[in-house]
């Protein structure tokens, strides 16, 4: 009797340990905004080998769900069945893009779709992401938000978008700073190379040459200062990129300017001495001819004898 009784004890013990996993697994999940019976009628059907009736469980769950954590709460529900899954999965990502009101649902729903491989999902709400924006200051804070959850490339997107919109050069620097900001490089130096290409101003060429030094892109600072030498032609524009390739230490670019800025000097006290002698010409002839008329007044000729 004794031994029976310790027989049934270990038998109960065994049995309530194999209970608890299952227990668990039956539990509704607390924080899921689906309620009770609806996670239990999911469990238990959506697993693999039951892909049709699991759909149709989805899909009536799909009907009732008014906002996107609701829809992405079933779609997760079908993470675990694999690829026969792939089209209810769709839907539900489908169903919380059309809920979609605010940028974050819309990089909510990107995130999750990509997550889940729903790849025309994932374009339609990039797509709706960047239409959102029309401004370079909206498209900068969605670059900055999309980046921060690891959305690189929607982010590269929101950008290339803002640099449409820059229309003058103190735009084009913020812009440039935002890239640089951001770890964008191909825009950044994009945008550098534009503004030396499009300046024929060897002056304004030196000045861009200032606000472009702190984004440390020597060949480009090279590059603006050989572009301001054949944009050149007087004494001033030599010397300032003399005094600037001599600051960063550009032997080569310093000393052409040295020679052509002597060279511009030369020409210009020429052309000064020239111009000196021309009027001082120009004085004397005006002068001459003054004289003539004056004496033709003073003397008039004599008229002939008459018979």
């Amino acid at each position: 009797m004794r031994n029976l009784h310790k027989y049934l004890s270990i038998a109960l013990a065994a049995l309530a340990l194999n209970a608890v996993p299952s227990a668990y697994a039956k539990k509704a999940i607390v924080d899921s905004p689906l309620d009770e019976q609806t996670q239990a009628s999911l469990r238990r059907v959506v697993k693999p080998g039951n892909a049709q009736r699991a759909t149709q469980v989805i899909l009536e769950a799909l009907q009732n769900a008014n906002d996107i954590p609701k829809c992405l709460a079933i779609a997760a529900y079908t993470d675990g069945a694999g690829a026969s899954m792939l089209d209810a999965r769709r839907q539900c990502l489908t169903k919380a893009l059309t809920l979609c009101q605010s940028r974050q649902d819309f990089i909510q729903v990107a995130l999750k779709s990509r997550q889940y491989q729903c790849y025309e999902v994932t374009r339609d709400a990039v797509n709706s992401l960047i239409g959102s924006g029309t401004s370079p200051e909206e498209l900068y804070d969605l670059a900055k938000k999309t980046q921060e959850v690891a959305l690189n490339d929607v982010a590269h997107l929101a950008m290339e978008k803002a640099y449409t919109l820059v229309k003058t050069i103190p735009d084009a620097l913020a812009f440039a700073r935002q890239a640089k900001l951001l770890s964008m490089d191909d825009l950044n130096r994009k945008t550098v190379k534009d503004l030396i290409d499009d300046e024929p101003n060897a002056h304004e060429l030196i000045v861009i040459l200032h606000y472009i030094e702190p984004f440390q892109l020597k060949d480009m600072d090279r590059y603006c200062m050989k572009k301001a030498l054949d944009r050149a032609g007087s004494e001033q524009d030599f010397l300032d990129i003399y005094n600037a390739s001599q600051r960063r230490g550009e032997s080569d670019i310093f000393q052409i300017a040295l020679y052509r800025g002597r060279k511009a000097r030369l020409m210009a006290k020429i052309k000064a001495e020239q111009e000196a002698a021309q009027v001082t010409l120009d004085a004397q002839q005006a002068k001459a001819q003054q004289d003539l008329q004056t004496q033709g007044t003073t003397n008039p000729p004599q008229q002939g004898a008459g018979f």
